[in-house]
């Protein structure tokens, strides 16, 4: 293809502008003689058309409607070859063409429209030619660079090197790059300190086929602005393959990593024997447990969370289960609230103590659980478990220590109920929410108020604590909302002791 420029630095034609210069850019692909009063009905978008001028309008008012149906039909430019009897060219029309950008040329009437029209059309071919020779380049060098077994901006730079284009692969949801040539990421440094008015070339951005939102954008190195967008789609196209093959992967890399964390959990493997696959996984830093939650217990939209574009350099040990999506990922703040928003409004995350290879995952699994309760209650995005270590509340800071506070406080109670289906806890539960009140919580259970004080005593004769006595009442309140804190019931504690 040629530009409008260019026909005119061709002397042999002796094309001269009339209006709308700052078009000059355009590109021509076919050319088009009409003189009919209509033209807008009988040209493409792209054409060049040329006219003598017999089929335009004599007013002024009719020829502004004129060339703007014309400029509508998204033709490139005009060609005006004016006969003698023609009508002049009102100084209007030129207005409205240099108002639109859209370039008017003049041309001797002795102008030959099948010279003008072989140049363009040879054009036309020749690039048509340049373009199958480009794609053709395009797809040998991938798959050379494919066979290289380098990175996705490795194979992006070499995409780049057969374009001459620069290149980048963004998250539109987000707003991350994906990958990005060494082209763009140059360009991006020059350009870091420089306006985007004066920047050699526009960005394209062409949607990638089959990847929700990620697009191709697009930029030249040259001056001229990036314009073959049949080339950008089968570079597109490239893209999305590469994407795909890269969550097949990501997909696999999930499966295995539940396996994985599954038996770190119950203790089928030993956290040492995993230590090297997090490397190969890309976390060789510190690694936590981390939980992720919604305060009101909704489920999370975890299925595709693996593949979130913050994910591309690790690959973190998953496993859901509701309400909960547990982890085993990189320390790294940050990334893991970014996720959390991913999951459900208002979702939360905990993250453990740093994991040790000599670690217990199961419990760092609970200091996570106990981190984003109190998230929660909070009312804050993220905590580490590393910030309620030096608190000093009143609350257990551990699961065991949860666990061990409940058995000595509860156990009794829960071994009662066990054995006799009996209430003794809900009844302890319950009075101690309704603030002593024994008539309140005697309806709240549904038992008559004398019932509940059989209850009551036979609470105390268990465990030898007063539930109406200050040191009684804050003993039992503290393992209620110790196991409450770490997410855990008070029969799972007793029985997992």
């Amino acid at each position: 293809m040629i530009s409008v420029d260019r026909l005119t630095s061709v002397p042999s034609l002796g094309l001269s502008y009339l209006a709308g210069t700052a078009g000059g850019a355009r590109l021509v692909t076919w050319a088009h003689a009409c003189d009919l009063p209509d033209p807008w009905e009988w040209v493409d978008a792209g054409d060049l058309m040329m006219t003598t001028g017999s089929g335009m309008p004599v007013t002024e008012e009719a020829q502004i409607d004129w060339i703007t149906r014309l400029i509508d039909s998204k033709v490139s430019a005009l060609v005006i070859a004016r006969e003698p009897h023609a009508p002049e060219v009102s100084s209007a029309l030129l207005a409205v063409a240099e108002n639109r950008r859209f370039p008017i040329l003049a041309a001797s009437f002795d102008l030959h429209f099948v010279a003008l029209a072989r140049t363009v059309i040879e054009s036309a071919v020749e690039g048509e030619r340049y373009r199958i020779a480009t794609i053709t380049r395009l797809y040998d060098v991938y798959w050379q660079s494919l066979h290289a077994r380098g990175s996705f901006d490795d194979r992006v730079s070499t995409l780049e090197g057969a374009t001459g284009l620069t290149l980048e692969v963004r998250d539109t949801s987000s707003g991350d790059c994906i990958a990005r040539g060494r082209n763009s990421a140059r360009a991006t440094a020059t350009h870091s300190d420089v306006s985007v008015a004066k920047r050699s070339s526009p960005e394209v951005s062409v949607p990638v086929p089959g990847s929700g939102d990620a697009v191709l954008v697009a930029g030249s190195a040259r001056v001229d602005p990036v314009s073959d967008r049949v080339l950008l789609q089968h570079i597109a196209g490239l893209i999305a393959l590469e994407l795909e093959h890269d969550a097949v992967r990501r997909d696999s890399l999930r499966a295995s990593g539940q396996d994985l964390l599954l038996g770190l959990l119950d203790g089928s493997i030993a956290p040492s024997a995993v230590w090297p696959e997090l490397r190969h996984r890309g976390m060789p830093g510190p690694v936590v447990a981390v939980c992720w939650t919604s305060p009101e217990s909704s489920p999370l939209a975890h299925e595709s969370v693996h593949l979130d574009t913050r994910l591309q350099r690790s690959a973190p040990l998953l496993t859901y289960r509701s309400p909960m999506l547990i982890a085993i990922a990189p320390h790294d703040v940050e990334l893991l609230s970014a996720l959390a928003s991913k999951l459900a409004p208002n979702c939360v995350v905990g993250l453990s103590a740093p994991l040790k290879p000599s670690g217990d995952v199961a419990e760092s699994v609970r200091q996570a659980q106990i981190a984003a309760s109190r998230a929660t209650s909070m009312g804050v995005t993220a905590v580490s478990y590393d910030e309620l270590e030096g608190n000093s509340g009143v609350f257990p800071r551990s699961v065991e220590d949860t666990r061990r506070l409940v058995v000595r406080v509860l156990g009794p109670l829960v071994t009662h109920d066990a054995a006799s289906d009996g209430e003794l806890v809900e009844s302890v539960r319950v009075f101690l929410a309704n603030d002593s009140n024994w008539q309140r919580s005697a309806d709240q259970l549904g038992v008559h108020r004398q019932t509940l004080v059989y209850r009551l005593k036979k609470v105390e004769q268990l465990t030898e604590l007063k539930v109406t006595s200050t040191k009684g009442s804050a003993l039992l309140w503290l393992a209620f909302e110790a196991a409450n804190q770490a997410r855990l019931s008070v029969s799972e504690l007793v029985e997992s002791a």
